[in-house]
Formats: structure tokens, C-alpha cells, sequence
């Protein structure tokens, strides 16, 4: 993913001498112009270039473990993609990938959405500083950050000829480089590229085919120009490329439950028997390929693989005015993706996940100005947005069913064939009024149209395109009764939907600057995301199941402090949040993945964050998070047998979480040496919204170090070890009670290995 350099927003950097007498000093761009943290009213984790190198940030997904209440899992929960982005902040987002979805936290680099999760895990290539801005960002970052937002601004390119290369080795195999170099053409144009290569092998075994599932082969390519040919104009143009050819995300079977699809396997290898006994032989004897979390063991035997391709370009103009800037940011990317999975873990095809043609394309246009007027007393930024998808999505669901007289089995294919074309357009106003020298009074309005259209295709059988198993026709699975042919899912088996979801959020806050080094603030703000449509079926509906918008109103109180000789830093806050109509993923009664509205919920909670300057170079930076998330009501889902109820657990939401890290350096000379580690703790967590025992993670820690030696200021040799302890953790996964198999995706076990680096 190129991470294009923002003219706008630059992250301030200290050299080692500076960091030995003060904390380094951070600047961010949550409000759209560049301001010092500890005098932005808002919640944000905010990381340098400097901070993410030493903690050993190479992917946006790593964030997780230095921000209170961020969970960023990697992979999705159905199917077989190794690179899809599922954020979750204060228990808000979205555990689907699907095209008719969208996420609850926003990934932004440069200003410019990335819409989808496929391909979502970013690598933090060249960039300046990542803000994690908690709560609701609607008014100035928009849409589907009901959650939460994470802002990505890349690097400037240098004025002289500089560069950078860096190799890294380690156990499973595993060779990175990363480069950069920046070209500087003339005074007012510059440039830089960078690039990264990422090889891995994988750690779940599948012993059957003799393959594995986890491993990496990345390479992520990025270039930008900067020109700026007077004091009033700047312009850049930057562009990436993707290649991700990697194995399936690494799933092992971890229980298996009487569900259609275990009963029809069941009848199918055992049909001397009774039903019920063929039943209970099938459920007894699929036990034997039950794993725990260190076998890394799967007896799967379907397709293994996963492909992300994708390119992107953007282009920012800039023209600084009188006491205004005007910005335009116009944006395309396109993406093309292919994955696989055997669900079950099982040698019996219960069910296998196929993602053959996976096509996604996005433009944007945003027209922004920012300014002050009245001597600098009121603030302003307020703009226009408009927003363009296109998406192709085919799916394939081998299935092993129960036919209606429960006496024999058949296999079958469940086919998906969707299409989305999607616009949304937005106008937003917010201003700042400085009420006297130390009270600010903050309020925005945005208005968002989002137009959504959803063809599809599917049935079950056998299909023209040669894909499936065999069919066995006359089986039918819905209502018992036998009908010839292929069988519709969906009404008439193809059609087009359509919907438009309107809404107006607001945003009102006042922040009091005590003194120097303190700021209270209060904020109330609004969140939506729109509603959509199902893409998946296994049983038989009329139409195409439809969800509605989810919103939200959050309240928040906070208080930053830094102490007088800048080596203390201390940034807390409290969040209060009525959630309504929550989007969630549940199984239908025949294990197809439906998203609806779960209901109501009040999530409250607080986060805090201590950086310390222990002495001269040695830093200790704490950040804790508290989540009080309950549903205080349940709408009921027509066709569920599993959904919940107001004592369920909010997916990817653990009530605490810690994280701690203690950092020491010391000059000898011309050269330096600092050791780190890094600790980080998670609460309780449900990994699906029906809260599948299966899926559930005890609390767990885990850590992190590393050893570096400098030579020079040019020439760095670390040594590290990534989740030292070899605690496996249960990240994500898919528990389907109604085709009867559940499969969960664990954390990769103790790495360890080497990093040279040298800068010129």
C-alpha cells in the first residue's frame, strides 16, 4: 500500500540528544491541521517514524499492541484470506469481509479512504506518524468510522540524494528487505520510493497433502512526487503496487457439533447404519481430528492459497491562501484477490471455501478548505466528498448435506456470484471558536447519501463453469421436499437490489486550556454506517436478506497533562456510548453467515496513557483500557437458531487491556546500544458475536524484545524475538453450529532472528 507523503502534516522527529532531556514531541492531523497532541481535544494514540521503528511497527495490524481498546485482527473469519483488516475500537466494527458490508473503523493514508478489508493489512512503509483516533470521527473523516479511525501520513521526500536498506532473517524461514531512496530532481521537485519483500514460511501443517498454511511471500512497492513550485501551490502524485502469493490463513479444527453438515458426512460414510447411529458414529469419529492451539496441525485437504493484487494512485493539490488553505485529493485504487479454505480441518469435505474472483475498484474526489478568521479566533474546515465502488465477489461452498428422508447424503455446491456498485456523497462543516484565552467551543454537521446496488446469482448444484462436486438432484434441503434440478437460493436465483441510506451526525465539544501543560475537554459526537445486504446463502429465502444502518451517540471527557520539564506525559479518558442497531455476523440454521441488526447496546469505558522519562534514556510508556460493553436490548432474527440474548458478550471486546514497555539507551561514543521489551495483556475475549465456546480466548499476555547496536548513527544490528513467551493466542475464526464444524486461527508461535539496517 503506497503511504503517500500528506504536504499538510508532518510528525515531529528529536534527535537522540533531545529524547535524553524531553519526551519526543508529537504533532497530529485529527482535526485536518497540524497540531501538538497534548492540544487536541480527542483521544488518539498517536506513533512517530521514530516511535514505530523502535517498537518494531513494520504492519498497521501491530498497533494493536501499543493502543487501549484496539483489536486489529489480520484474517477473515470466514473463509481464506491471509490479508483482511477486522479493527475493532471500544468494541465497535465488523468481524466480515464481505462486499455488502462495511467496516467500523476507517483506514486512511494521506486523507484518502481505503474502503475494504481485503488486502487492509497495511504495510507501514515510509511514513512520517499513524494516529489511532478513538470514538466516533464522522464529521471530518466520514462514514464507517462510527468506531474509530486510523490516519496514515507518509514521509516527505528528502531534499538531498538519502536512502535506506534493511535485511531481516530469522526462524520459519523468514527473509524481509525493506528500501527506500529518495531523489531529489530539482529545489521544487522531489521525490521517493520505497519498497518491502516479505518471506515466510508456514506453521500449521497439513499433514494429509503435505503443504502448510500460514506462511508469507509479500512485496509492496511505492512511489511519490512532491513539487512545489511557488509558496502558494504544492502538488503530489503517488502510487503503489501489491503482490501478495502467499498460503491460506492458518485454521485448525477445534470441535465438531451435529450440524447439517457433519450429519450428511455422517450418513455418507456411514450408511449401514440407523440415522441416529450413523450420526453418532459420524460426530464420535470426526474427534480424532480435534487439535489444540500448539499442535499447528490440520487434516484439511481442500485448495491453499492467497492472492491479493493491487494498485493505487492519488493525487493532492494544495493551494495556501490568506488565512485559508484549499486542498483537493482525488484517489483510485483497484484490487484483485483469490483465497482459499478447508473450514472443517477435516479429510471429509463438510464444507470448503472457495474465493476464485474477488475484484474491487474505488474512486474518490474530497474538496477541502481550512482557515481562521477574526484574528485567529474561529477555526475552520469544511468540505465536499464523493465516493465510488465497484466490486465482484464469487463464492463457492462445497457442502456435504443430509437429504430431506435423512437416509443418505449428498454433495453439493453452494454458488454465490455478486456484484456491488456503491456511491456515497458527503458535505461537512466544523469550527473551533475561541471563547476567551483558554476556552475552545467546537461544533460540525455532516450530511451523508450512500446509494447501494447488489446483484447476485446463486444456487446449489452442479454449475455450467464446471465448478462443484458431483449433485445428486432430487436432494433439497430447505422445507423437506424434493424438487428436480438446481435448486435457487435466492427467489428466482438472480436478481438486483437496491437502497439509499441518508443521515445527519453532529459533533459539539468545548476543551479548557488550565494552564500550560493542561487541557480538560468534553465532546459529544454522532456515528453512522449504512445498512446493506447478505451476500451468502445455504438455505432457501424469497429475497435477499437487507440490514439497516447502525448509529451511534458517544460522549467523552478527557485531560491531557505533560508535566514542566516535558518528561512526564500523562492522557486519560472517559467514554460513555449508546449504540443502536448493531450489525453483526451470525449462522443461519444451515451454517450460511447473515448480517443483522443485534439489537441495542451501552458500551462505557476509559483509557489511559502514561510516557515517562525515567532518567537519561530510559523511557517506560504504560497504556491501559477499560470496556463496560452490555446489550440493553435484542431484536429477534427471523431463522436463527443460534442468535442471542442480552446476556451475550460484544465480539473482539475485552473489558481490560494492557500494555507496558520499558526502553533503555545509552551513548558509547559515536555509537549507541538500547534494549526494549514490550508486554501487552488482553482481558477476556469472545471471538464471534454468538459467543461460540469454541471461539472463546482466555485472558493472555504477550511479549516482545529486542537488543540494537548503532554504529555511526548509519549501520543498526538488532536482535529480536517476537512473542517470547510462545503463548498461543486464539485470534479469529469461524464456529458454525449449523453446518456443524468449527475452526479457529491462532497467533504464530516464538520468532526470533536478526535485523541489519544501514541508512546513507
Amino acid at each position: 500500500m503506497a503511504l503517500a507523503f500528506n504536504a499538510q502534516a508532518q510528525q515531529d522527529q528529536a534527535s537522540p540528544a533531545d529524547e535524553d532531556a524531553a519526551l519526543e514531541r508529537i504533532s497530529v492531523t485529527a482535526q485536518k491541521r497540524v497540531e501538538p497532541l497534548q492540544e487536541t481535544p480527542i483521544a488518539i494514540t498517536a506513533f512517530t517514524a521514530n516511535a514505530l521503528d523502535r517498537k518494531g511497527i513494520d504492519e498497521i495490524s501491530k498497533l494493536a499492541e501499543f493502543a487501549p481498546n484496539l483489536v486489529f485482527d489480520t484474517q477473515t473469519a470466514i473463509g481464506g484470506a491471509s490479508s483482511a483488516a477486522s479493527v475493532f475500537i471500544r468494541g465497535i466494527g465488523n468481524t466480515d469481509f464481505s462486499l455488502t458490508t462495511d467496516p467500523g473503523v476507517g483506514t486512511y493514508v494521506d486523507g484518502v479512504y481505503v474502503s475494504r478489508s481485503i488486502g487492509g493489512v497495511l504495510d507501514v512503509l515510509d511514513v512520517s506518524g499513524i494516529e489511532v483516533l478513538r470514538g466516533p470521527q464522522g464529521t471530518l473523516f466520514g462514514r464507517n468510522t462510527i468506531g474509530g479511525a486510523i490516519n496514515i501520513t507518509s514521509r516527505k521526500p528528502y531534499d538531498e540524494l538519502a536512502g535506506h536498506v534493511q535485511l531481516t532473517v530469522g526462524n520459519f524461514n523468514r527473509r524481509d528487505f525493506r528500501g527506500s531512496i529518495d531523489i531529489p530532481f530539482s529545489d521544487t521537485l522531489l521525490s521517493t520510493f520505497a519498497i518491502s519483500k516479505k518471506d515466510r514460511d508456514g506453521f500449521v501443517d497439513r499433514v494429509l497433502v503435505g503443504d502448510e498454511l500460514g506462511g508469507q511471500d509479500r512485496l509492496a512497492f511505492r512511489g511519490s512526487f512532491y513539487y512545489e513550485p511557488t509558496d502558494s501551490w504544492n502538488f503530489q502524485l503517488s502510487f503503489d503496487i501489491t503482490d501478495y502469493d502467499e498460503e491460506s490463513a492458518p485454521g485448525v479444527p477445534v470441535g465438531f457439533t451435529p450440524g447439517a453438515g457433519t450429519v450428511g458426512s455422517s450418513l455418507l460414510r456411514f450408511p449401514e447404519l440407523a440415522p441416529p447411529d450413523a450420526i453418532a458414529a459420524g460426530i464420535a469419529d470426526l474427534q480424532q481430528f480435534v487439535v489444540g492451539p500448539d499442535d499447528d496441525i490440520t487434516f484439511g485437504t481442500a485448495g491453499n492459497g492467497s492472492t491479493v493484487e493491487a494498485e493505487g494512485i492519488s493525487f493532492i493539490a494544495n493551494y495556501l491562501g490568506d488565512g485559508y488553505e484549499l486542498k483537493y485529493t482525488g484517489s483510485f485504487r483497484q484490487t484483485d484477490a483469490s483465497f482459499d479454505a478447508d473450514a472443517d480441518g477435516s479429510p471429509f469435505r463438510i464444507t470448503g471455501l472457495s474465493n476464485p474472483d474477488y475484484e474491487h475498484e474505488q474512486i474518490s474526489h474530497e474538496l477541502q478548505i481550512t482557515g481562521d478568521v477574526a484574528d485567529g479566533r474561529f477555526k475552520y474546515v469544511g468540505g465536499a466528498y464523493f465516493f465510488e465502488e465497484e466490486g465482484e465477489d464469487v463464492v463457492f461452498v462445497e457442502v456435504t448435506l443430509p437429504t430431506p428422508d435423512v437416509a443418505a447424503g449428498f454433495e453439493a455446491t453452494i454458488n454465490n456470484f455478486a456484484t456491488v456498485d456503491n456511491s456515497s456523497e458527503a458535505y461537512y462543516f466544523q469550527g473551533t471558536w475561541a471563547a476567551n484565552d483558554k476556552l475552545n467551543l467546537t461544533g460540525g454537521v455532516r450530511h451523508t447519501i450512500d446509494d447501494k446496488e447488489y446483484g447476485f446469482t446463486q444456487f446449489i448444484g452442479a454449475d455450467e463453469f464446471g465448478n462443484g462436486l458431483p449433485f445428486f438432484p432430487g436432494a433439497v434441503i430447505g422445507d423437506g421436499t424434493f424438487q428436480p434440478g438446481l435448486l435457487p437460493l435466492v427467489g428466482n436465483g438472480s436478481g438486483v437490489d437496491n437502497d439509499s441510506f441518508e443521515e445527519t451526525t453532529y459533533k459539539f465539544g468545548a476543551d479548557y486550556q488550565f494552564n500550560s501543560d493542561t487541557l480538560f475537554y468534553y465532546s459529544f459526537s454522532q456515528g453512522f454506517k449504512s445498512g446493506g445486504f447478505v451476500l451468502r446463502y445455504v438455505e432457501q429465502v424469497d429475497e435477499p436478506r437487507a440490514f439497516e444502518p447502525e448509529t451511534l451517540d458517544s460522549h467523552e471527557i478527557g485531560v491531557k497533562w505533560e508535566s514542566k520539564n516535558k518528561r512526564l506525559r500523562v492522557n486519560a479518558a472517559a467514554f460513555f456510548t449508546q449504540y443502536s442497531d448493531i450489525q453483526v455476523t451470525f449462522f443461519d440454521n444451515l451454517g450460511g453467515p447473515i448480517t443483522a441488526n443485534a439489537g441495542e447496546a451501552d458500551i462505557n469505558g476509559l483509557e489511559l496513557e502514561v510516557n515517562a522519562l525515567l532518567a537519561d534514556g530510559l523511557l517506560f510508556e504504560f497504556g491501559y483500557g477499560f470496556t463496560d460493553a452490555e446489550y440493553t436490548s435484542i431484536n429477534p432474527v427471523e431463522g436463527l437458531s443460534f442468535a442471542i440474548d442480552e446476556t451475550a458478550e460484544l465480539v473482539n471486546t475485552p473489558e481490560h487491556s494492557i500494555n507496558a514497555s520499558l526502553e533503555y539507551r545509552k551513548e558509547i561514543g559515536d555509537n549507541e546500544i538500547s534494549a526494549r521489551i514490550d508486554y501487552a495483556y488482553t482481558d477476556d475475549i469472545f471471538n464471534d458475536s454468538q459467543n461460540s465456546p469454541f471461539l472463546f480466548q482466555e485472558a493472555n499476555s504477550l511479549v516482545n524484545a529486542s537488543i540494537t547496536y548503532t554504529i555511526n548513527y548509519d549501520l543498526d544490528i538488532t536482535l529480536f524475538a517476537e512473542n517470547l513467551t510462545d503463548r498461543r493466542v486464539l485470534e479469529t475464526g469461524n464456529s458454525n453450529f449449523g453446518l456443524g464444524f468449527h475452526e479457529a486461527r491462532f497467533n504464530r508461535p516464538r520468532e526470533y532472528g536478526v535485523t541489519v539496517r544501514y541508512k546513507f
